[in-house]
């Protein structure tokens, strides 16, 4: 639907139009009508009209003035000129501002339907070379993009190469250039909260606000190889470190205001060539990693103004040893309690830097990989250096430190269960060769070093009987082999499975079988056909 607004200054005769166009079997609407000029121009940029059909003689802005502001200010807009009047300079300034038609008053309808099909017609020139245009830019940006990441990540390091290619993309370091990286506190957060747990998506808005930020600035923008990052190539001729930064507090507040992110930045010095460009990205990762990780939500950083920093202790070989005993000792509270101990050190330290809490966290998961070994569905849920390298801020890390305590909490879990499933397992082993004697449930507690009523409410969890219909089952199933594979006596059997008792035997046995144990003798039933006890 193509939108219409109607400029005249008669009342009457604006109506007339407005309705005419609204009978027209074309794809069009009115959306606005104005008295003149000036408060067209007012209205446009709210309306966004596509065709403006407009009177030429109006008072406030006659009509040539008018065209000539619009041509200026909305050249995308097609215009029909509706006069009563064949004047030489109204036909001019149509001619000169490109309008699509010029209707001499009284407007017949089918005037007027020409009219507006060649401004539709025009409209849908202009969209279409404008849509040819976007998308040649946008394959060129993409190009660009890709070379850069290249570069950077050295999967292209032949001189010759990058410059070929740098010059048919239009890259130039002329004068040398300084490359700043951006990342985003919060970026895992966000992208599962706002944008479904897309990452792209996400990089992509961050993206679009900095091309809004950037206005008329041509400068070079990739992502990173992990798509965490942006990064941005500053040319030293026209940016210092000041104008690089204010630039990147003016992105910070941009993306603060419309997602609730904090940006933090690292610039490397000034490079002269190309070549040099994953040189330049490391530079300004070093001195994005030298920001504080607590303190303001923007943080910055120069590879050429960064002093010497003094490193904080937070994580000493004692604490390191402390952890590894308490994962050893499978003590997941005191793990938790060292982690803590940890965090709260960090608060206390307000200049504690990004790079030192990342290489702590990287040696607690090397601390927890090393205890964990062979276990590998626990170390499956470790996190990983990526997870990392995007820690920024305070709740990031509180985050990553509850990951990895549930880690823990979760392999001494399975290893306790794992513990007490071979304990059972030799006390059933136990059982299966002793069902004969007279084992109580205490004897075999004590000879296996565990409480009679621990053991009694694991060996059920794990069996599924308990410790005395377990021992009996045994001793009946030997009872059916014996009485149907050997011509012992009755008596004789109830002595060999553990019962001194020949009567009390039977008695178990019939409760067990649904048989005498002569009557299964007889072959009445099949051992195969027990019933659980």
């Amino acid at each position: 639907m193509y939108k219409v607004m109607v400029v005249d200054d008669e009342p009457w005769s604006r109506k007339s139009i407005s309705k005419m166009i609204s009978g027209l079997a074309l794809d069009v609407e009115v959306i606005a009508e104005a008295r003149h000029g000036e408060e067209a121009l007012a209205l446009i940029p709210i309306r966004r009209p596509h065709i403006v059909v407009t009177d030429m003689n109006m008072p406030v802005l006659d009509g040539g003035q008018f065209l000539e502001a619009l041509h200026e200010r909305f050249g995308e807009i097609k215009v029909i000129v509706i006069s009563g009047y064949s004047q030489f300079e109204y036909m001019k300034a149509a001619v000169t501002y490109q309008a699509c038609e010029y209707v001499l008053k009284p407007v017949s309808v089918t005037d007027l339907e020409q009219a507006l099909n060649k401004a539709i017609q025009a409209c849908n020139t202009y969209m279409s070379i404008q849509q040819q245009m976007r998308f040649n830019q946008e394959v060129r940006l993409l190009k660009r993009e890709t070379f850069l990441q290249t570069v950077t990540s050295h999967r292209i390091t032949n001189t010759a190469d990058i410059q070929r290619e740098a010059g048919e993309l239009g890259i130039a370091v002329d004068g040398g250039y300084r490359v700043a990286v951006c990342m985003f506190r919060q970026f895992s957060e966000v992208s599962r909260t706002k944008f479904h747990g897309n990452a792209d998506l996400f990089l992509f808005s961050l993206e679009n606000i900095l091309y809004e930020v950037m206005r008329e600035d041509k400068l070079h923008v990739y992502k990173s190889d992990d798509r965490t990052r942006i990064c941005l190539l500053f040319p030293t001729a026209s940016y210092d470190e000041q104008r690089a930064r204010q630039l990147l507090i003016d992105y910070h507040e941009a993306v603060s205001e419309m997602l609730l992110v904090g940006v933090v930045a690292g610039l490397s010095r000034a490079y002269t060539r190309l070549e040099e460009l994953p040189a330049a990205y490391h530079a300004a990762g070093d001195a994005l990693r030298n920001n504080r990780l607590l303190g303001e939500s923007f943080a910055f950083s120069s590879a050429e103004s960064t002093g010497a920093i003094q490193p904080v202790e937070l994580l000493g070989s004692f604490d390191l040893k402390s952890m590894r005993q308490a994962i050893g000792a499978h003590n997941p509270k005191d793990f938790k309690r060292l982690l803590n101990d940890y965090c709260e050190k960090v608060g206390r330290q307000p200049n504690v830097t990004i790079r030192q809490i990342q290489r702590d966290l990287r040696q607690m998961i090397e601390l927890s990989l090393s205890e964990l070994k062979g276990i590998e569905a626990t170390q499956s849920v470790l996190p990983n250096a990526d997870e990392v390298s995007r820690i920024l801020d305070e709740k990031e890390l509180q985050s990553f430190l509850s990951l990895l305590t549930q880690a823990i909490e979760a392999h001494c879990a399975g290893v306790g269960e794992a513990e007490n499933v071979r304990s059972v397992r030799e006390i059933a082993l136990f059982l299966d060769e002793h069902y004969f004697e007279d084992l109580s449930l205490i004897d075999v507690a004590a000879r296996f070093h565990m409480d009679a009523a621990y053991l009694s409410k694991l060996f059920k969890s794990i069996t599924r009987e308990n410790f005395t219909e377990y021992v009996t089952r045994k001793r009946m199933e030997k009872a059916c082999e014996l009485l149907k594979s050997s011509a012992c006596k009755i008596n004789e059997i109830s002595e060999l499975v553990g019962y001194e008792n020949q009567r009390y035997f039977s008695q178990v046995f019939k409760r067990f079988t649904g048989q005498t144990p002569s009557e299964y003798r007889d072959g009445s039933i099949g051992a195969a056909e027990i019933t659980k006890y």
